[in-house]
C-alpha cells in the first residue's frame, strides 16, 4: 500500500487550518476532560480545571517554543520572525512541562491568596498536580498525531509492516527520503506508550490511593515518561545535544532522579486521597475502606456490646464456678 501525508491543513472561509494544529487542540480538549473527571473523584472543585487549563495552555506553549527555539538557535539567530511561526511546529515537550507546572503554580498561589482574603477556599499544589499529571499525558498522546500531518519525528528506515513512507518531505524530515524506503513513526510509538502510561496513572491513583502521597501521580508521570522519551531518542537523528549526549536524555535523567527522591525521601506529604479543607471527602474505592475508620467502627461496636445488659453474664458477688 502506498500513500502520501500529503494534507497539513485545510481552509475554512479564507482561513487556513493546519491539522497540527488541530491535534494539539484536540489533545488539550481530551486533557480538560479526563482533569474534571479526576477533580471530582478527588473531591476537588472541577471548576478550577478550565482556568488551569487556559494559563497552563499559554504558559506551556510559549515554554515549548522556547525549548525549540534554544535546540535550534543557529536557525532561529538568523530568522528571528520565524520564532513567533507556531503554526509552522516546533515544540518541545519538556518546555511544555516546564511552562505548564509554572503556570500552575502561579494560579494556586492566586487562589490561596484570595482565599486568604475570604474570597473561596485554598487548594493545594500538589494535589492538583496529580489530577494534571494524566491530563496532561492524554495530552501529549493525542497532540503527538500533529507531527503525522506536519512529517515530523520519524525515525531511520525501518522493513516492519507499519513503516510509514514518506514522499515530498520537505524541511522537517531528516531523512534521505526515497519512494521506497519507509521510516520508523516515532510519533506513533511516543502516542502509545503515553496512551499507556495514562491507564497506569489512573490504576495506581485508583488502585493505590490510600498507600500514596500528594505528588506521588506527578512523579510517577515524571518516571514514566522521562524513560518512554530516553527509549525512543535513540532512533532520532534530529535531537538536540550537548556534546555526543541528547539533551532529552539529560533531562529525562534529572526528572528520573527528582521523582526517586521525593518518592522515597519526602513523605510528610498530605495522603494521596485527603481532601482540600471544607471539600467533601474523597470516594471510597468500591468494596475497599480506609482500615483505620473500619478499626474505629469495630471499637464502637465492641464498646456498645459491653455496655449492652446481658442477662448471661455472672453476677461480680456470684461466686465462681
Amino acid at each position: 500500500m502506498q500513500f502520501d501525508v500529503a494534507f497539513q491543513g485545510v481552509t475554512l472561509f479564507g482561513v487556513g487550518v493546519r491539522f497540527y494544529s488541530v491535534m494539539i487542540l484536540a489533545g488539550l480538549v481530551a486533557g480538560i476532560i479526563l482533569a474534571h473527571r479526576e477533580a471530582k473523584r478527588l473531591g476537588e472543585n472541577p471548576d478550577h480545571v478550565l482556568n488551569i487549563a487556559v494559563i497552563g495552555s499559554a504558559f506551556g506553549l510559549i515554554g515549548a517554543r522556547l525549548y525549540h527555539v534554544i535546540d535550534l538557535w543557529s536557525y532561529y539567530s538568523q530568522n528571528p520572525l520565524q520564532i513567533f511561526a507556531f503554526r509552522s511546529g516546533g515544540i518541545g515537550i519538556f518546555g511544555a512541562i516546564a511552562g505548564a507546572a509554572l503556570a500552575l503554580v502561579l494560579y494556586v498561589w492566586w487562589v490561596n491568596r484570595r482565599a486568604r482574603a475570604g474570597r473561596g477556599k485554598p487548594i493545594r499544589a500538589l494535589r492538583w498536580f496529580d489530577i494534571g499529571a494524566p491530563a496532561f499525558l492524554l495530552g501529549q498522546a493525542v497532540g503527538r498525531w500533529g507531527n503525522f500531518f506536519n512529517k515530523e519525528l520519524f525515525g531511520p528506515e525501518t522493513t516492519l509492516p507499519w513503516g510509514i513512507p514518506i514522499y515530498d518531505a520537505g524541511a522537517n524530515f531528516p531523512w534521505d527520503a526515497t519512494t521506497t524506503a519507509r521510516y520508523h513513526p516515532l510519533f506513533l510509538y511516543e502516542s502509545l506508550l503515553s496512551l499507556l502510561g495514562v491507564v497506569v496513572l489512573l490504576w495506581a491513583g485508583r488502585k493505590l490511593g490510600r498507600r500514596l502521597r500528594q505528588g506521588d501521580i506527578l512523579f510517577f508521570y515524571f518516571i514514566w515518561y522521562a524513560l518512554e522519551r530516553s527509549a525512543l531518542e535513540f532512533l532520532r537523528s534530529d535531537n538536540w545535544r550537548l556534546g555526543a549526549v541528547p539533551v532529552a536524555h539529560i533531562v529525562s535523567a534529572a526528572l528520573i532522579a527528582v521523582a526517586l527522591a521525593a518518592l522515597f525521601l519526602w513523605r510528610n506529604r498530605p495522603p494521596y486521597l485527603e481532601s482540600r479543607p471544607g471539600a467533601p471527602p474523597a470516594p471510597s474505592a468500591p468494596g475497599g475502606g480506609d482500615a483505620a475508620s473500619r478499626s474505629r467502627a469495630a471499637q464502637r461496636r465492641a464498646s456498645r456490646r459491653a455496655l449492652a445488659p446481658n442477662s448471661d453474664s455472672a453476677h461480680p458477688d456470684d461466686p465462681a464456678d
